[in-house]
């Protein structure tokens, strides 16, 4: 079923194929043509035949030994097994060979267990019944058994929450919750992102009265956050998201976050139709990217 797909699923032709006698990966011809028997595409990066498995057009190898096609399982786009080693397999660019010389990249996860090996996500996070792996490497968690993902970014174990499989000190694991990309709780504590981290947690926050909006706003009734930054005390309550980056409450206008002086929130709105240059309005003018700009004659 899995070859019949590959010829004649959905119109798409693999990136393994077979012209003039010999099979190519992606445009080039693989090497060892003499040792390729009944080639069989996977997907479009992994295939294998009677002898051995292959990345890319590339053979894969633990070591000396040869990859065991019989047993050969590709588990995602970069991960594979065979009854005895984990492969995780990527291209790579050197910044030496100036990023043009795209290379393949095959490594044994030497401390992966094949038969507990599977996919946590559909990118680099994986797990066995030991460890947590991000590409070829173990991140340390609290409890695997019990390690959750709750969206791309933030995770959970019985004892810790994790943004980025980091884990966030102090947090309690049960009860940690996402509520947005932006921010996360638990039963004590509201944590928000910054940048690529966890910034920290918000100080003085209306707990029970928080709530999230979009692009990183967020209010408690008492004060207007964008990214965990309070941005406002002033009628707070009233904080709404418009789009693009802008917000307001009944008295300020913010895009991404700041002030936008001289706005008149009351009137200040979203452009209809944007036109590439004009995204929003007030009483007095046009807006463009946070500036405001002057009106068309």
């Amino acid at each position: 079923m899995g070859l019949f797909s590959f010829l004649f699923g959905c119109g798409n032709e693999s990136a393994y194929y077979k012209k003039n006698g010999k099979w190519h990966y992606d445009g080039v011809a693989m090497g060892h043509q003499a040792d390729i028997v009944q080639l069989t595409p996977i997907d479009d990066y992994f295939a294998k035949d009677a002898g051995i498995a292959y990345y890319r057009g590339t053979p894969i190898y633990d070591g000396d030994r040869a990859s065991d096609s019989a047993s050969f399982e590709a588990l995602s786009k970069y991960y594979a097994k065979d009854k005895a080693s984990v492969f995780f397999c990527d291209t790579a660019r050197d910044s030496k060979e100036y990023w043009s010389i795209k290379r393949i990249v095959i490594r044994t996860i030497k401390e992966a267990d094949p038969a507990s090996f599977r996919m946590m996500s559909d990118g680099y996070l994986a797990r066995d019944k030991s460890h947590l792996f991000r590409q070829d490497k173990i991140v340390a968690v609290q409890d695997i058994d019990s390690f959750i993902l709750l969206d791309n970014f933030f995770a959970r174990d019985k004892l810790r929450g994790y943004y980025r499989e980091t884990e966030i000190a102090g947090s309690d694991g049960p009860s940690f919750t996402v509520l947005d990309a932006h921010y996360a709780k638990d039963q004590s504590h509201i944590y928000y992102v910054d940048g690529f981290r966890i910034g920290g947690t918000l100080k003085g926050v209306k707990y029970e009265a928080f709530k999230v909006m979009e692009e990183g706003y967020a209010n408690d009734g008492a004060k207007a956050y964008y990214h965990g930054t309070v941005i406002s005390k002033e009628d707070a309550a009233s904080l709404q998201y418009l789009a693009m980056g802008y917000a307001k409450t009944s008295a300020q206008v913010f895009y991404y976050g700041k002030l936008l002086k001289g706005a008149d929130a009351a009137s200040f709105a979203m452009v209809q139709q944007f036109n590439g240059n004009v995204d929003a309005t007030d009483k007095a003018g046009l807006f463009s990217t946070g500036q405001r700009v002057k009106t068309a004659p």
